[in-house]
């Protein structure tokens, strides 16, 4: 990669980037975030949109073909790269995540492109009890393959001289994994653990979307080799979270149970430990550095229930 803000192909004042993962939950997005603020656009994706989308134009590439990628990069000054697999498969793990992102780094050399900026997750650190992590304070600590896989990505990201954005929980328009995952454990479960006090770092997808926009658009050399933490400023707990997302199909729990206790009744629900571990212990990250790098340029709403309320048209009755 050249230097940030060097003025490369398209210049350092509109530098035209690329958004790989273009059609995921977090790239279609940071797609979105991209366009409204009239950068110039290139999508990335396996497969062609299913419909029309804003972008200036769409090419179909995958992580794992390094000569595909090469070509697509051509004339690109900026890489968001927010592909991955989040599968069980070991190897497809090593190959999308540790090795896609190889690729797409060596891609962006070959290229001249000056920065790259990937999407990591909040999972590389492992089991709970943490919180208000600091970026470089917490050794990693991943447990699945999954983070495994992006761990070792980001490592070599920064060695690169990328930049890694680690989000808390990302929930909003699109969310089939978080929202919708913690509601799986507490109706398998039946029960609170520990009366939902445990704290969670979230972000709506849009602002971590804005938040990658904003990076891509005014890159500097300060952001090389940097992790970032993505969240919202106050955590709520998962008490909040559920409440905020309760209907007629996902009711509240009427018992609870002690951690202790929920991991022993775990096996019975069909529920692993990590499982418990989610919804029974704190997970929470500071998101200083990346606010203050932005310099406040997005209002961060603390009401989480308003924000995913906001987000997804969603009513305490279950009507839209």
């Amino acid at each position: 990669m050249t230097a940030a803000g060097s003025p490369g192909h398209g210049g350092a004042q509109h530098p035209r980037i690329a958004v790989i993962g273009a059609t995921g939950f977090i790239g279609s997005a940071t797609l979105r975030a991209l366009t409204t603020q009239g950068a110039t656009v290139t999508a990335i994706a396996r497969r062609p949109a299913p419909q029309p989308r804003p972008a200036g134009s769409w090419i179909s590439a995958d992580v794992t073909d390094v000569h595909a990628l090469t070509a697509a990069l051509e004339n690109i000054d900026v890489v968001i790269h927010a592909g991955s697999y989040t599968g069980s498969d070991p190897r497809l793990c090593d190959a999308v995540n540790r090795r896609g992102t190889e690729n797409v780094l060596l891609a962006a050399d070959r290229s001249g492109v000056e920065s790259v900026v990937t999407v990591s997750t909040i999972g590389v650190y492992g089991p709970g009890p943490f919180t208000g992590l600091v970026e470089d304070t917490y050794d990693e600590n991943p447990v699945t393959a999954v983070s495994a896989s992006r761990a070792a990505a980001d490592h070599n990201v920064r060695a690169h001289g990328g930049t890694v954005v680690r989000p808390g929980f990302v929930h909003g328009p699109g969310d089939r994994w978080f929202v919708p995952g913690l509601w799986h454990i507490v109706n398998q479960l039946g029960s609170w653990i520990d009366h939902g006090a445990a704290m969670l770092s979230t972000i709506d997808v849009r602002i971590l979307a804005n938040q990658l926009a904003a990076l891509a658009l005014n890159s500097t050399d300060g952001d090389r080799g940097m992790l970032f933490h993505a969240s919202e400023p106050d955590p709520p707990s998962v008490r909040t979270i559920a409440t905020a997302t309760s209907d007629r199909d996902r009711p509240l729990p009427p018992t609870n149970l002690t951690y202790r206790a929920a991991l022993r009744h775990a096996p019975h629900c069909g529920l692993a430990p990590r499982q418990i571990d989610l919804c029974g212990r704190n997970h929470t990250l500071d998101g200083t550095r990346l606010r203050s790098r932005l310099t406040d340029r997005f209002r961060m709403n603390s009401a989480w229930e308003t924000a995913y309320r906001a987000s997804s048209g969603h009513s305490p009755d279950g009507a839209c």
